[in-house]
């Protein structure tokens, strides 16, 4: 549960520097934004790898669009149910434990799905996947512990550019190991869970230390979705706000995440490993982007305003995708599309950093991801149901009109969402 005015008033009383508890020599020696950067990459590696492989095998065992779309929806139902949780428990025990938590129970996950040989074993696999699913959440919060706001969004990009480049390796990888095996990718990704349980075991130091007493209430009520906290008005208005958008634009993406692989084979006959290499070279763009191009972004221009641009970007290369006259179109959409990404992400996200109070990052930032994963419940339903029954390129075009509207709210309420900050 958030805080009330008064309390959330007194916790940001240095809003944004994470309160007594940072060390801010440890952003000057980069050490924990370089552990932070490492278990985000292999993370994401690994996820990475089934981005080719899971929906291909869903398909050759007989699955509709909407099937595979639901491979989808389960992990991200179980992200949005605990995803906030999670992020309780890192603000009362420390990010430390829930990394680790997280990572071990994503092994455990990823172990089960290697041994799944039907559609009701891979749904079982990636709720328990879903379940675990912390450490991007956590790894947020600790960027908001060790960074000043005027330096989020470089931090934020950083993690965002770990992102990229595990979707640079992950699917490469995971459609050359599918060209060997269909299931080799899932015991691949098993195996990178275990290295990346041992990166964050040996090198993450903690960032928060743990809260003198838990208010076990709090921890109950954050288990209520927060789509229904959100509808409650529990939260500010600005606070609300934030929220909604990060549903209405991971909607939107979840189109190209839910069902681009299934649209790349059945239009255009590609292969796992062609699937892969297309991922792979949006990643290298996504990579740029947010480890380079949106750090230098931001020292001429305006947050909101790369928000904005950014956005944009994105809405013209999703609806690009549906008039794609052959598959090298996407080597041309792709790096658009991820662009676009690489600016509006981070520093929307910065924004709402900025919008937490410092007691609450870690809860906060987890309820920003249940509502992305939120729209990653419904986005692949949606785009799998009109792919199934409706020109498949549609779900890009209505893609591209929701970042749009995205865009407009932005626009429409951007002196609430932005105050001073940006």
């Amino acid at each position: 549960m958030t805080a009330t005015e008064p309390q959330r008033a007194k916790s940001a009383e240095s809003p944004g520097t994470g309160g007594p508890s940072r060390d801010p020599s440890r952003l000057r020696s980069g050490r924990v934004q370089f552990i932070v950067f490492t278990t985000v990459l292999i993370d994401f590696a690994g996820f990475g790898i089934l981005i080719p492989s899971l929906p291909l095998y869903a398909d050759r065992l007989g699955a509709s669009a909407v099937e595979i779309a639901l491979l989808l929806t389960v992990y991200a139902l179980a992200q949005l149910l605990f995803l906030p949780a999670w992020g309780w428990f890192s603000d009362r025990y420390g990010r430390r434990p829930v990394i680790l938590v997280s990572l071990a129970g994503t092994i455990g996950a990823y172990i089960l799905l290697s041994f799944a040989e039907g559609l009701p074993g891979l749904y079982m696999a990636r709720i328990l996947a879903g379940f675990f699913a912390a450490s991007i959440g956590t790894a947020h919060a600790i960027v908001t512990d060790i960074t000043s706001p005027d330096e989020r969004t470089q931090g934020m990009g950083q993690v965002g550019a770990a992102i990229g480049v595990g979707f640079v390796i992950g699917p490469a990888f995971g459609g050359l190991l599918m060209a060997v095996d269909e299931q080799l990718p899932f015991y691949a990704v098993a195996a990178v869970a275990a290295v990346n349980l041992g990166v964050a075991w040996r090198g993450l130091p903690e960032t928060r230390p743990p809260a003198e007493a838990p208010n076990w209430a709090e921890l109950r009520y954050s288990l209520v979705p927060t789509p229904i906290r959100l509808l409650s008005a529990v939260h500010d208005r600005r606070i609300g706000l934030y929220l909604y958008l990060f549903f209405h634009i991971f909607t939107a993406f979840a189109a190209l995440e839910g069902v681009f692989p299934i649209f790349l084979g059945r239009e255009f006959g590609a292969t796992g490993w062609e699937i892969g290499l297309v991922f792979a070279w949006i990643g290298m763009f996504v990579v740029f982007s947010q480890g380079f191009l949106v750090g230098q972004l931001t020292r001429r221009f305006r947050e909101s305003t790369l928000v904005a641009v950014g956005l944009f970007t994105c809405a013209v290369g999703l609806t690009a995708i549906a008039w794609a006259p052959s598959f090298g179109w996407f080597y041309v959409v792709g790096p658009i599309i991820a662009i676009g990404n690489g600016i509006a992400f981070p520093t929307f996200t910065s924004l709402y950093s900025q919008a937490c109070a410092a007691g609450e990052a870690g809860e906060l930032m987890g309820q920003s991801q249940a509502m992305a994963t939120t729209g990653r419940v419904v986005g692949p339903i949606v785009a799998g149901l009109i792919m199934d029954h409706f020109f498949p390129g549609l779900s890009f075009v209505i893609a591209g009109l929701l970042l749009g509207t995205a865009l407009v709210l932005f626009l429409s309420f951007r002196s609430l969402l932005v105050g001073e900050a940006g």
